[in-house]
Order: structure tokens, then C-alpha cells, then sequence
């Protein structure tokens, strides 16, 4: 996160909120980059080839360095959410995913 950061603008550094709100921000803005590519294989007859894999790895970088900024707003690292995911997701599928524990969640 640290070298990634090093990239970031000082407007965006200037208090977790700003940081936070830049983070949300470019997160939206860069699934949508994904989901525009996405969109022009599945219905505008474009090639998922070499080329638009690399267009879409390098937006995944992207969101990459958005969570780095994001992580940062909170004060937690990037390490600690992940493990915080993997225990989420064991607690809500304890045996491995299933679509009927995901449309039956207790937590919607």
C-alpha cells in the first residue's frame, strides 16, 4: 500500500475523509472501466483477446491501488480486511458456497 500511495494526490491525503471519499470514488469510476469492456465483448461483438485482458488486468490494478487508498482512510491494512473477508465468508458458508445459503441470508 505504501509505494502505491506514493502516487496519491495531496487533495487526497488531506484527512481520512478525503482519503475515504477518493477511494469510493475511484472504485466506482474504475468498475465501471471493467464493466465497459465487459460490455463490448458481450454485446458489441468485440474479442476477449491478449489485448482486452490487458486492458481489464490493468483497471483491476487500478481498483487495487483504490482499496490500498481506501484501507488507508480506515486505518486498516490491507491484510487485516482480507482476513476479515475469508472469516466473514466462512461464517456465512461454513461448507463451501451454496445458492441456497446465499438466497437464504440472515443478513439480507
Amino acid at each position: 500500500a505504501g509505494l502505491a500511495l506514493r502516487t496519491a494526490s495531496a487533495e487526497s491525503l488531506v484527512d481520512s475523509a478525503a482519503t475515504l471519499n477518493a477511494a469510493a470514488l475511484g472504485l466506482n469510476g474504475e468498475a465501471g472501466e471493467i464493466a465497459d469492456h465487459v460490455k463490448k465483448v458481450m454485446f458489441h461483438g468485440h474479442p476477449l483477446d491478449d489485448t482486452t485482458r490487458d486492458k481489464i488486468a490493468k483497471e483491476i490494478g487500478d481498483i487495487l491501488w483504490y482499496c490500498a487508498m481506501g484501507a488507508r482512510g480506515i486505518g486498516i491494512g490491507l491484510g487485516e480486511i482480507a482476513r476479515m473477508n475469508v472469516e466473514k465468508l466462512k461464517k456465512r458458508y461454513p461448507e463451501g458456497f451454496s445458492a441456497e445459503r446465499s438466497l437464504n441470508r440472515p443478513d439480507g
